[in-house]
């Protein structure tokens, strides 16, 4: 009944969660439909989308600070697809040595090394092959060095024997080249943000919390020699040919065209505006000299209609009259594609067959058979307004070849040679009588007469096409019949591209493929589920894991990022988190994202809101343990998108209901060290809002100018004009004071003795007074006044705590390390000790170290007593009566675990964990906790604890006719970009009054730029009145608006004085 859809629906989604968690066959047939809609949903080329076409740059810039510019313009925006830049050359003086060009499209790769404005030896050297792997950029140079600027890897996988393509590549030069090429780099110095931007360019620079991670692309830079052999053999050619003006790039998402586009537009070094004298000049400019970037649609057709993306194509498809390796292997594959479909609807085993055996006939190209891509190709390369059928027979007179006369057929005339002449098979659009005349009739006349078919050249294809008109007429008269075979699909692949490239490429990218020769989809349903069956729930759990963290670095979720765009960088290898996905092929990892997508989509929209969350040990197999198990098959946008409609749902003080105000006196931590833990903004503030009822501090999630937040603050003797601005900095200061000896709230982490988690905190672990108790209620309040009000609270706790507060299990080996590695290895010599000599001496080691202890049986032997140091510092027994047993052969084990229990209790903090949890309680439902892991809790709570710039300028409003391309706004960047993270985060706690700010943006569901959270977005304004010259001036912040009131500084070196005395000076709280 239509009444019930809702439980079909629910309980549907509710059996594949089991089957992906933990393999429930009941499952099985759900997720098999779901795998197969997913496979419906790849269908269908995305690759234009991605395109942009930049016209209008002016032809004097030089290839290098045009790229460089590109780049800077889309790191703000995700960046580039595998840092995929075409930029042309004009055509080279012919009477110069022809070392960097071939044909029309006179491409170099780039400019000379000396004017590159990265250093060598960069995290990404983006001009270089470190965009490919190691194992791929011999041959990627191979392909790109001689005619292409376009930096992406073209091969899927190319072997050194594909290097013969070029012909004109010039191996010897090699080694003494690229030795040179590397060392003009070195003096070249850049800023630590265009590092950071450089890394940031590809996605495989994406870290862990907190930190980019290193590429290990350094194995590539001896590679990138041999890719600029030709460039460096004579630098002034390629210097003096400018470049032709336009430039194709591929952006990383879809979803940031228009946001990359308009970045673009104000690039002042793609205007060109820093080489004009004057408006004057700018005026003068002709349309053709005004910068556009059009988009490119499903024709593969840009707006403008400009000749750029034909040599694009062109470049990435032939090198001459050779198909360039990437697209030769993807042409091969298509090829045989018509063969292996046949196999697989055929009842006996397949036997392997020879490429170059391989003849097909019109009946099985033209056949429909479920993963034929041959078939799709020819349907989409035919010109319009053909009949496919036609388009065959043409191409076959011309590119086929008659079967050769093989002897090997047995009486029952079937084919006994390895190399399968597919015709004998059944085709599926003709009877078998007319097959069996047809074979007859080709035997017959290969018996009688072997012709020898001479390719035609390509330059008499139009002719052909003329007399194909008249072809049916004399088509009786031929009684044999061609077969293509792999050479001839090629050259025809290479003829149809010099008079049609786009419908090559739209024939490609019909079949499946990016413009990068990887595959998108999968070849049929059946290779679908085949895919699919090799997935587990850690490989689901990392690449959930590794979309996260590619959503955050684009600013938008999982909902907007389509499948085609999921892949892993060559510097993700590196990261263990996505080790488990290395070998697994692309099709099947972009498959498993739709799926997970449109998993995650259901659960947002439909599922998470019927289900009660709240956490239960009675009922093991409700849905509630179920979500907690497979907590980590579900995005992290999606747990928080569910999150914030439930807070939004609990508001309990409305609108005309005054927020409590508490006031706290600034003078009392003035002058150093604090000298009461009374006199603290926490125990001010905890002692003022005790008698607040918890439910007038449950407001709706801050949003807008002028937020909403759970109590304003006022300051004694001073005068504070906004609510935002004080209330940011008591939670700053309060962070402060909690991470400070203050406060006995918070242990510095044990393991910070040993080097390890330095700056890390830990509930103290010691009986609590009912005083204590209270103040840690407060703490779990503040941690929910902190989500609600989206402020990320600066606190560096261990992940041991964050897996308590959302009541996960703890790990006795991995968290034990964390927090006190002197312990965890103390426990480990007991546990891996031999024999009684080995026991011995770890404990004359143990009680020379600490006082001595003397066996009461000899002695002269040193023993361990059954005792140890808390993490507070006192001495206490493991087990009744320890002081007086002592350590031994037969009870060592037990000592070891009776050590590895103490911490993990003390870690655990039952007593201070479950005040915590009560504070929170009453400020957020603790259900919303059971889908959160520890680490995404961390995120909520305190967000990251580095400031992304490119975020933030992606996010920055510029007032009161002030323009990004301002001299003084760019020395404004380019200061900030030479700031180390630290200073950064007090130019952020200078500008705000809270030193993270949000990583996340709800603009990125690509709603209005007005959807901010607060404080964004950061404004720059002119400063106030108009006095005195500029460079005399200060530069002033209004903390509660975050805007930055910025004179017109003569030059970055007075941009970055002032910057920094700024920074600095907000610290003391007598300097106003």
């Amino acid at each position: 009944p239509e009444d019930m859809l809702w439980f079909h629906r629910g309980l549907t989604l509710l059996m594949i969660l089991r089957h992906l968690a933990n393999k429930d066959p009941q499952g099985l047939g759900v997720t098999s439909d779901a795998v197969t809609d997913a496979c419906q949903a790849l269908v269908g080329p995305t690759a234009h989308s991605r395109l942009l076409v930049i016209s209008g740059i002016p032809t004097h810039l030089e290839e290098s600070v045009v790229r460089t510019a590109i780049r800077r313009a889309c790191n703000a925006h995700g960046g580039l697809f595998k840092d995929e830049i075409y930029i042309p050359l004009q055509e080279e003086d012919p009477k110069k040595p022809k070392c960097g060009a071939v044909g029309t499209g006179t491409l170099d790769y780039k400019t000379p090394e000396p004017e590159r404005p990265f250093p060598a030896g960069s995290n990404d050297s983006l001009d270089s092959s470190s965009s490919v792997t190691p194992a791929m950029s011999v041959s990627a140079s191979a392909s790109t060095s001689q005619t292409s600027i376009c930096s992406s890897s073209q091969g899927v996988s190319r072997t050194a024997s594909e290097l013969s393509v070029d012909q004109e590549l010039l191996a010897a030069p090699v080694a003494v080249v690229a030795p040179q090429q590397q060392g003009t780099l070195d003096p070249h110095t850049v800023s630590s943000q265009e590092s950071l931007d450089n890394s940031l360019c590809s996605l495989g620079s994406l870290g862990s919390l907190g930190e980019p991670l290193d590429s290990a692309d350094t194995a590539s830079v001896s590679d990138g020699g041999s890719m600029y052999t030709v460039t460096s053999l004579d630098h002034n050619v390629v210097m003096s040919r400018p470049i032709k003006g336009y430039a194709v790039i591929e952006v990383r998402a879809r979803a940031k065209v228009e946001k990359i586009r308009a970045s673009l537009f104000n690039s002042s070094d793609l205007i060109g505006l820093s080489s004009l004298e004057g408006e004057e000049e700018l005026m003068e400019m002709t349309n053709e000299e005004i910068l556009t970037a059009s988009s490119v649609n499903q024709s593969l057709f840009d707006t403008q209609g400009s000749s750029a993306l034909e040599d694009y194509f062109m470049d990435k498809s032939i090198k001459g009259d050779k198909l360039v390796p990437g697209a030769r292997d993807v042409l091969t594959d298509i090829f045989k594609s018509c063969v292996h479909s046949e196999q697989m609807l055929s009842l006996t085993p397949a036997k392997a067959i020879k490429v170059s055996d391989i003849y097909l006939s019109k009946e099985q190209i033209n056949s429909q058979t479920p993963g034929n891509l041959l078939h799709v190709f020819f349907t989409n390369v035919r010109p319009p307004k053909k009949v496919l059928e036609d388009q065959l027979t043409q191409m076959l007179r011309k590119y086929g070849v008659p079967k050769p006369n093989k002897s090997k057929y047995s009486k029952a005339g079937k084919e006994q040679h390895q190399g399968k002449v597919v015709s004998t098979k059944r085709p599926i659009t003709k009877p078998p009588t007319k097959e069996k005349s047809m074979l007859n009739s080709v035997r017959t006349a290969l018996s009688e007469k072997k012709p020898i078919v001479k390719p035609k050249s390509p330059e008499k294809s139009k002719p052909d096409e003329k007399d194909s008109e008249k072809s049916p007429t004399k088509k009786p008269e031929v009684p044999e019949e061609k077969y293509l075979t792999l050479e001839g699909f090629h050259r025809f692949a290479v003829d149809r591209a010099k008079q049609d490239i786009r419908s090559v490429w739209r024939a490609i990218l019909a079949c499946g493929y990016d413009l990068h020769f990887e595959r998108c989809t999968c070849i049929d349903t059946r290779h679908a589920q085949k895919a699919c069956r090799k997935w587990s729930l850690e490989m689901d759990v990392a690449l959930v894991q590794y979309v996260n963290r590619l959503c955050r670095h684009l600013a938008i979720t999982p909902t907007r990022l389509h499948p085609h765009e999921v892949y892993l960088d060559p510097a993700d290898t590196a990261d263990p988190r996505v080790s488990c996905l290395l070998n697994v092929p692309m099709e099947s990892l972009r498959l498993r994202f739709a799926l997970l997508q449109s998993l995650n989509n259901t659960l947002e929209t439909f599922f998470l809101p019927l289900v009660e969350l709240r956490q239960t040990d009675t009922y093991q197999h409700s849905i509630a343990a179920l979500l907690r198990e497979a907590k980590g098959l579900v995005f992290y946008d999606t747990k928080v998108a569910v999150m914030n409609r439930v807070l939004n749902a609990t508001v309990q003080r409305t609108a005309d209901h005054a927020a409590p105000e508490i006031t706290l006196d600034p003078l009392e931590i003035v002058g150093g060290e604090i000298r009461s833990s009374e006199n603290t903004y926490f125990c001010q503030a905890a002692r003022q809002l005790a008698c607040v009822p918890s439910s007038q501090l449950c407001v709706k999630l801050a949003s807008g100018g002028d937020p909403t937040y759970a109590f304003n603050i006022r300051f004694t003797g001073e005068e504070v004009h906004g609510t935002s601005g004080s209330f940011r900095h008591f939670l700053w200061q309060v962070c402060k004071e909690l991470q400070s000896s203050a406060l006995s709230l918070l242990l510095p982490c044990p393991s910070s003795a040993a080097n390890r988690n330095k700056g890390k905190y830990i509930l103290t672990p010691s009986p609590i007074s009912y005083a204590e108790e209270q103040l840690l209620h407060f703490f779990g309040q503040l941690l929910g006044i902190a989500i609600r009000a989206d402020v990320p609270l600066p606190l560096d706790l261990l992940s041991s705590f964050w897996k308590g507060l959302v009541g996960e299990a703890l790990d006795p080996e991995a968290d034990l390390q964390d927090a006190d590695l002197l312990t965890y290895n103390y426990v480990k010599k007991f546990e891996s000790v031999n024999d009684e000599t080995e026991l011995e001496g770890v404990c004359a080691e143990i009680t020379s170290q600490h006082h001595s202890n003397e066996s009461p049986e000899s002695p002269n032997k040193p023993c361990c007593k059954f005792t140890y140091i808390t993490m507070t510092g006192d001495e206490i027994e493991l087990c009744p009566g320890g002081r007086n047993i002592t350590v031994g052969w037969e009870n060592k084990d037990m000592y070891a675990s009776a050590i590895r229990s103490l911490r993990m209790r003390e870690l655990l903090n039952m007593e201070c964990m479950v005040a915590v949890r009560a504070g929170l309680g009453s400020i957020i439902p603790l259900q919303l906790l059971t889908t959160l892991t520890a680490l995404e809790m961390e995120l909520r709570t305190c967000g990251l604890p580095y400031i992304n710039l490119e975020f933030l300028k992606a996010h920055t409003m510029y007032q009161v006719g002030l323009m990004e391309t301002d001299q003084h706004i760019e020395f404004f960047w380019t200061a900030l970009e030479m700031f180390t993270q630290e200073e950064l985060c007090k130019f952020i706690k200078f500008a705000c009054n809270q030193e993270r700010i949000p990583f996340t943006c709800p603009c990125k569901d690509g709603g209005p730029d007005t959807a901010h959270v607060p404080p964004y977005p950061m404004k720059i304004a002119p400063p106030d009145g108009a006095a005195g010259s500029p460079d005399s001036r200060y530069i002033r912040v209004e903390t509660c608006m975050f805007m930055i009131k910025l004179p017109q500084y003569s030059s970055l070196e007075v941009m970055l004085e002032k910057l920094r005395y700024a920074i600095h000076y907000r610290e003391d709280p007598l300097s106003g």
